[in-house]
């Protein structure tokens, strides 16, 4: 496929459109076929879909006009058709749906009000710019959480409740939520897994249990070359987690890329690996577990301090 191709049927304008502060989803506008956002700033409003080609589209409500991913790019940054494909070559490779090369795109006539109750909760999210004191308890600094990797990925909502973005085939498919004695996932969500941003010339992939074991492996392991990326399954693996896990691993064993199991060194984390060596017995999979039995990772960045 073209890169233009891609470009209008892989990337998920819905998102893209909330990292432009089209932040407010409109369920009185909004139908089976189309989702209505809102941004406050400028009291914009725009109505996003899927063409019967499958390329995502937009209509602008102000300005009377609309396209594709390309269109409002341009419209948005104000850059020229090679300065937006240069700008969404780095979305193309951070996109969710890179799970696998075959996966099936969505379509927002499929969407749920489960989905919507995810976009509603990720809409009240803003991404971390301040220290906050429960990653500072889990000796997670704000300048580590602002670098290029995890920029994005660690939310908080106006409850000031650390929140993680999981993702799925179809884009987001829930935020858990941790504080201080409080842990939760959107109800109604599904299970997805949660990832640092992706980015081209990687080369590893380290998967973890929980989003606060890969933010600590990463403190620990530091990569001089930013050449790795990260996910957490977020405990018990599902049915449907396995799935996107099958397309991580399919692509990335065609990709040579090294791939780094760094589960808990306890029963259910030694339950995972043995989980993944027999699924995937064919392909090389790195053990790295934390050194002394029944500790996890943060465990270890906390010991270090």
């Amino acid at each position: 496929m073209k890169e233009l191709e891609r470009f209008k049927n892989e990337i998920d304008l819905m998102e893209y459109a909330l990292a432009h502060n089209y932040t407010n989803f409109d369920s009185n506008q909004s139908s089976r076929t189309c989702v209505v956002l809102r941004r406050q700033e400028d009291n914009g409003k725009i109505a996003v879909s899927r063409a019967h080609d499958g390329h995502w589209i937009y209509y602008d409500f102000i300005r009377g006009k609309g396209g594709t991913i390309l269109d409002f790019a341009m419209q948005h940054t104000g850059c020229n058709l090679g300065q937006t494909r240069k700008e969404l070559r780095k979305r193309l490779h951070c996109n969710v749906n890179s799970f696998s090369q075959t996966a099936h795109l969505p379509k927002p006539l499929s969407a749920t009000k489960n989905r919507y109750r995810v976009a509603w909760e990720y809409a009240d999210t803003s991404p971390i710019i301040r220290n906050h004191h429960y990653l500072e308890s889990r000796g997670i600094d704000t300048e580590f959480i602002l670098s290029d990797r995890f920029a994005g990925m660690v939310r908080c909502d106006r409850s000031r409740n650390i929140c993680f973005p999981y993702f799925d085939f179809k884009g987001l498919a829930g935020i858990e939520k941790r504080n201080h004695n409080f842990k939760s996932y959107t109800k109604g969500g599904s299970k997805g897994l949660w990832r640092s941003n992706l980015m081209e010339g990687d080369s590893k992939a380290v998967i973890c249990e929980a989003p606060i074991d890969v933010l600590s492996y990463a403190k620990l392991h530091h990569d001089n070359n930013d050449r790795t990326r990260y996910f957490a399954v977020g405990g018990q693996i599902s049915r449907f987690q396995w799935e996107l896990i099958d397309g991580l691993v399919e692509k990335y064993r065609s990709r040579e890329m090294t791939i780094i199991l760094a589960f808990d060194n306890d029963p259910a984390g030694k339950g995972y690996i043995l989980q993944f060596q027999k699924r995937y017995s064919r392909v090389e999979l790195i053990l790295d577990l934390p050194p002394q039995e029944g500790r996890d990772w943060n465990d270890v960045l906390q010991s270090n301090r």
